[in-house]
């Protein structure tokens, strides 16, 4: 929240695909993240070797942003062996001692997973001497749950296209989730409830994600709503009276259906279903908040007209964009439905459908041909919502594509450079995450608009001459990641397989 220009750098240069995956990361980069996030006098404390405490100040997410106050209880061989609870209180004393912080927090490293240490009875023994501490809980010792993107897309394989149904899944072992859930178990505090409020969830919002925040916070504001809290990107002392807010708006629904069950503050999930992609998605969006606190009648008319001003501010650029033809080239058969509806929404025309699906993707995501079926009826039926029902490929050869790209004005989606040199301009996908905001619909109209006004066939560029491994795009072929990616899925995806 406090620096918009880490928005791009985060969403660009690590992709959460990778971090979440074989990239050189792990769940304690997560936990850092939070709390790195909390607004002043947070020290935090890694239960495990020195190594640990050096490696993650500059971890995935934080390497531009090193998160300092971060100390390690220095276990040794023989406490690693002997159980390091002693190392632990006397690396809290000299915390205490050293900075007076306003929180201690406590996160676990894999030695600690692996010693079972109950880190909790510290942080517990700590509090009845005066002092703040908060222990994160490992709800999974290996990183996040690796069967959550199998599970995602069985579920998204059933949703309606539109969104209608919503798709909540909780994700067990996420660093980032953890944390959220250590301070709702042993930091928020009961408060008097404060009507027409809400606290919303800040990281995971892609480009312009803190634009888009302070954007939606005016929009509620003219509704007379007040974000009271934004969780975790504020002071401590905000974050002790989070649950005052009426409803919680957030990305991660781990953490709030707990917040739930302890303090009775509901929650809005903003799931990735496509239930809030565009301009109407963006109008339901505020709906959805209006009908959880009680004000959808008060509401209704401003959402209204700020529909009708983005229209009438896109206009131009939309009857510009109707003009064009294009591309639409996905990798997997989970996001097209999504990707097909914004365009929509944008008013760009899609001709051509064009899907890379992979054998690696089809077991990484253990797609039967029964589940492979359902996505592509509901490829199909996006196709007939939002692109009148136009062609579908599926793993087009080279010369496919370049008869597609011969008679579409540029190819979207995408940002594979492996596809420039076929015969159309290549118009990388625009953004990360869906953007809630009626000023952020208006920016894409016209960003999608001046980019292919200045669209322009690349036939030579560098990229080209560099050997893309085109089945695992974006690596090389040979690279060490290649082989890290490799070893990755032996050990955490095929190890049920048999697989050596």
């Amino acid at each position: 929240m406090h620096q918009p220009f880490f928005d791009d750098l985060r969403t660009l240069m690590y992709p959460s695909a990778l971090l979440h995956t074989f990239g050189v990361n792990g769940k304690v980069s997560g936990s850092v993240g939070a709390a790195g996030e909390i607004g002043g006098g947070v020290v935090v404390i890694l239960h495990g070797p020195r190594g640990c405490g050096f490696h993650y100040r500059h971890s995935a997410r934080r390497r531009h942003q090193p998160f300092y106050p971060l100390l390690c209880s220095d276990l040794t061989e023989r406490e690693i062996i002997c159980g390091g609870a002693d190392a632990l209180r006397r690396t809290v004393s000299e915390a205490w001692d050293r900075y007076r912080p306003a929180l201690i927090l406590i996160v676990p490293t894999p030695v600690s997973d692996i010693l079972n240490e109950d880190i909790r009875a510290v942080a517990e023994a700590s509090r009845t001497q005066g002092i703040r501490v908060a222990a994160v809980q490992s709800e999974l010792f290996s990183h996040r749950d690796k069967n959550y993107s199998r599970t995602r897309v069985r579920e998204l394989a059933r949703q309606k296209i539109t969104g209608d149904n919503r798709l909540e899944l909780e994700l067990k072992g996420c660093g980032f989730t953890e944390v959220l859930w250590a301070l709702v178990e042993q930091v928020m505090e009961p408060q008097p409830p404060l009507p027409r409020s809400v606290n919303i969830e800040t990281v995971g919002w892609g480009s312009e994600g803190t634009l888009v925040l302070k954007e939606i916070g005016s929009f509620l504001g003219q509704c007379g709503i007040t974000v009271h809290c934004w969780i975790p990107s504020a002071p401590l002392e905000l974050l002790i009276t989070a649950p005052a807010a009426r409803l919680n708006l957030v990305k991660r629904v781990r953490w709030a259906r707990r917040m739930k069950e302890r303090f009775g503050t509901d929650y809005l999930h903003l799931g990735g279903a496509g239930r809030y992609t565009g301009l109407e998605g963006i109008a339901l969006f505020y709906r959805d908040i209006g009908e959880k606190l009680g004000l959808l009648d008060e509401m209704e008319p401003l959402i209204a007209t700020e529909t009708e001003k983005a229209l009438a501010q896109t206009e131009t650029a939309r009857r510009t964009l109707a003009d064009y033809r294009c591309a639409l080239v996905c990798r997997g058969l989970q996001t097209a439905p999504l990707r097909l509806k914004l365009y929509a929404s944008l008013g760009l025309p899609i001709s051509h459908i064009c899907l890379i699906l992979t054998p690696e993707m089809r077991r990484e995501m253990a797609l039967t041909p029964e589940l492979e079926a359902q996505l592509m009826d509901r490829i199909q039926d996006a196709a007939g919502l939002y692109a009148g029902g136009s062609p579908i490929l599926l793993n087009p050869g080279e010369a496919e594509l370049r008869e597609v790209f011969a008679v579409v004005d540029a190819v979207v989606g995408t940002g594979d450079v492996t596809l420039e040199g076929l015969g159309a301009p290549l118009i990388p996908a625009m953004s990360e995450t869906v953007s809630l905001s009626f000023e952020s619909y208006v920016r894409n109209v016209f960003r999608l608009c001046d980019r292919l006004s200045a669209r322009t066939a690349r036939d030579e560029l560098i990229l080209n001459r560099m050997p893309f491994q085109t089945r695992h795009y974006p690596l090389y072929d040979g690279s060490e990641s290649l082989w890290a990616k490799e070893m990755w899925e032996r050990m955490w995806l095929y190890r049920k397989e048999n697989v050596q």
